[in-house]
């Protein structure tokens, strides 16, 4: 029974890891539809959120079953606990990559903005966000959990000041508003994104040393 149970845990963490895999690769070509103006991309981008759902209903429901089947205890039960959370953070992280898919869409058929924020480079600090909480994740790695958190603030500012850079263009050029908006959402689903990946990484650290750090609050 107990062989059993952690090969399931297996299959559930190769799951995990290959959900995380398609989140990386659906934020990538969502952003090339902006980057590249690449529309065909778009079409892409809801192939993967299907295999996303998919994948969260499968580890969903495996999950669940080992609760009710194995009844595990302790450190089982943590770990099995924040796969389900991962598993939902992902799901969103999906969800976030469409949204900007669809934006980008938008833009295709407009002029482009005239602006030189590198929305190309908050995007890439997200999805290294996206990739090191995957790998600290799958190889419960405390320190490199601490440094997804610490590139959080990196992400919060990038949108500060791109909200800032939307808002006077909006000011200085009116036609622009509906696209400098779009971007707004963009840089805001990026933000979300690098949230759900922050919540990975400290989930990370509660299952490795059972340290409360969320609201950067941790117990001593």
């Amino acid at each position: 029974m107990e062989r059993h149970f952690h090969e399931e845990f297996k299959t559930l963490r190769e799951k995990l890891f290959q959900m995380g895999l398609l989140v990386e690769g659906a934020m990538e070509k969502a952003m090339d539809t902006i980057l590249e103006r690449k529309g065909e991309l778009v079409e892409a981008v809801l192939t993967d959120e299907n295999l996303i759902n998919q994948l969260e209903i499968e580890i969903d429901e495996k999950g669940h079953a080992l609760f009710a089947l194995a009844q595990p205890v302790a450190g089982d039960l943590r770990l099995l606990t924040m796969i389900l959370k991962i598993n939902t953070d992902l799901e969103r992280m999906g969800d976030h990559a469409v949204n900007i898919a669809e934006k980008g869409q938008y833009l295709l058929g407009q002029a482009p903005l005239k602006t030189d924020f590198p929305i190309g480079k908050m995007a890439d600090s997200v999805k290294k966000m996206v990739r090191d909480a995957l790998d600290c994740f799958m190889n419960e790695n405390v320190e490199l959990a601490r440094k997804v958190l610490q590139s959080d603030d990196e992400i919060d500012d990038f949108n500060d000041q791109l909200y800032e850079v939307m808002a006077t263009l909006m000011e200085k050029d009116p036609p622009a508003v509906r696209r400098a908006l779009n971007y707004m959402i963009i840089g805001r689903n990026l933000e979300r994104i690098a949230d759900l990946a922050n919540n990975i990484a400290e989930d990370t650290i509660y299952l490795k040393q059972g340290k409360e750090v969320r609201h950067h609050f941790e117990k001593k």
